[in-house]
Parts: C-alpha cells; structure tokens; sequence
C-alpha cells in the first residue's frame, strides 16, 4: 500500500474509534522520520581503551565501509580491568546508523552502538569461549570494574499483544522498546515504554504519534503479565540494573514479503521514531549503556549492565 493511501486510512480509522478522547494515549514526546540500518561486528579493546582490532560481518557499500573505517579507530572506551590490571578485551558490537534527508541527498550518522551478543553468531562465539576455557581448565574471570556474576535471564511465558485494529486495517506496522525491571520470582515489577516506531509511513505527525501511543499502550498492557527465568546466585539480592531486560515488541502484518522474519542488518528501513527516554528506576544512574528501538530486532533483548562503553558519546551522531 502506498504510503500516502496508508496515512490518509489510519487517520480515518483513528478518528471513527475516538482514538483522539482522554489523556491514555498522550504522547510523550513527538516522534521524527529516520532511516535507520544495523551493522553487526566485534571489537578489541586495548588496555587504555583504545580500538586495537574491528571486523564488522554485515555487509556494506564501499562508501558505508569507508565512513565506518574512518570513524571506528578513533573510538576511545572506557578501559577494562581483570584482577585489578588493565587487559585487552572483545566484545560483539552492533553500530545502528541513521540517514536523515537534507538538501542534496542523504547525511549519515552512527546513531547508536550496543556493546552486547545480540545475534545467533554472537552467542555462538561465547559458547564457544566456554567450552574452549573449560577444556583447558580456565575459569572465565568477569572482566571490568563493575562486573558481577553473571545474570541469565530468559523469557517463560510472554503472551503477545494485540494488534490495534485501527492500525491493523491500515497496514501500519511498528515497534517498541520495552524496559521491564523483574522482581526475584521472574515477574514484571515495572514496565516502560522508552521508545517506539512506525514503519514505513509518512504524514503529519500528530497521527503518527497518537498511533505510537496505541502500540505502546497494548505493549505495556500485555507485558505486565509476562514471566521470565532469573539464573543467578541470588536473584533477591540484585539491583535494578541487573533485573532490567529491553526488549522490542514487533507489531508486523501476516502478509508474505522478503524482509519478514529478518533483522535489517545491511539494509534500510524507514522509521518513524520516538525519542528514547529512561526508564524511571535507571534515571540515576550514571554511565548506562543506551539502548534504542532501532537496535535490536524482535527475538534479541539486553539484560544488565555491561562494563564495555565509550568514553565519549558525542562521537556519535555526527555526520560520517
């Protein structure tokens, strides 16, 4: 469907269900168009935090790689400590960049990078760590000042939400990003929605954002009864922090289509996206790694906090 048929549909829709009456769906801040792509790769660190070694697996136009290639060494993150030493260490990295239109064409920007393992190659490769470490009778030490034991958390039972049918008969899809804080027993104590997305249409910007609002609105909605597996040592003894899971919840048509099931990486997606906001229990917190809706794709989630950041986040969002 065109986009200019689809807007122009779900305004209708929209005002014939009163989508409009109440303050439920106020927005809380207005949304911006965007192009977005992700770029998965590694990275090493040296023992000053300076970028030894990258390789990125998502393909990329010569111009994209060239821009990257320019702007990844001078990175600067904040250095690793094992057994109270500095030490060289890998993390996965995924770079999200952005394509925002201005005269003439298009300017490229690194939007965001998530130092975490997001994709199925990344979880892989730590396994394979494991075994490797194991075999040679090696314990994997936590690397990073504030490294605690490892936390694994995996979803029990997540029912999902419903499709707004106003947006539904309009062909409208999205995402949002959720921010759960669990209590001990798996649990959602908190639920958040800090960002959020429509795909691929464009129009005035009060529909699109009243429709983000309906998509956060059943998202929350559905995901307060969500239960999940906390494996740790302790799991009443952790901070917020620790227990808090991001995670997207994808609103997609059931129609065939070559994108479906993938997770953008190397290609373009336009976005009409909401400004990303803290979760209220993590606001306090000072050096949180910042994780957006464009990021992650919809069976990925980061959990807990990680030692790997940068420095320096204003090298992010310049123009590449």
């Amino acid at each position: 469907m065109h986009n200019t048929l689809r807007f122009g549909l779900l305004a209708l829709l929209l005002a014939s269900a009163g989508a409009w009456a109440g303050d439920r769906l106020a927005v809380q801040a207005g949304g911006e168009s965007v192009m977005t792509m992700r770029v998965d790769g590694e990275l090493t660190i040296g023992s000053e935090g300076q970028v030894l070694e990258y390789k990125l697996r998502t393909p990329l136009s010569a111009n994209l790689q060239q821009m990257l290639d320019k702007a990844i060494p001078a990175w600067k993150l904040v250095p690793m400590q094992q057994g109270g030493r500095a030490v060289n260490a890998r993390t996965p990295m995924r770079i999200t960049l952005a394509a925002s239109e201005v005269a003439g064409g298009y300017e490229v920007r690194i939007d965001n990078v998530v130092f975490a393992p997001l994709t199925k190659e990344d979880h892989e490769a730590a396994r394979a760590a494991e075994r490797a470490a194991a075999e040679a009778g090696e314990a994997i030490a936590p690397v990073g000042e504030s490294a605690q034991a490892p936390v694994l958390i995996s979803a029990r039972r997540l029912q999902p939400p419903g499709y707004p049918v106003g947006l539904m008969r309009a062909g409208v899809e999205g995402i949002v990003l959720l921010n759960l804080r669990l209590n001990p027993d798996g649990t959602v104590a908190e639920v958040f929605a800090a960002q959020s997305s429509l795909l691929n249409v464009k129009g005035g910007s009060e529909i699109l954002d009243k429709a983000r609002a309906l998509l956060e609105k059943e998202s929350m909605r559905v995901a307060r009864h969500w239960t999940f597996n906390i494996e740790a040592q302790d799991p009443a003894a952790l901070d917020n922090d620790a227990v808090t899971v991001r995670m997207p919840v994808e609103y997609v048509m059931d129609v065939p289509r070559k994108d479906k099931g993938a997770h953008f990486a190397g290609a373009w997606r336009y976005e009409f996206r909401g400004p990303n906001l803290p979760a209220p229990w993590l606001r306090a917190k000072p050096g949180e790694q910042i994780v957006g809706v464009s990021d992650l794709a919809g069976s990925e989630q980061v959990s807990g906090s990680t030692p790997f950041r940068l420095t320096d986040r204003s090298v992010l969002n310049r123009a590449l």
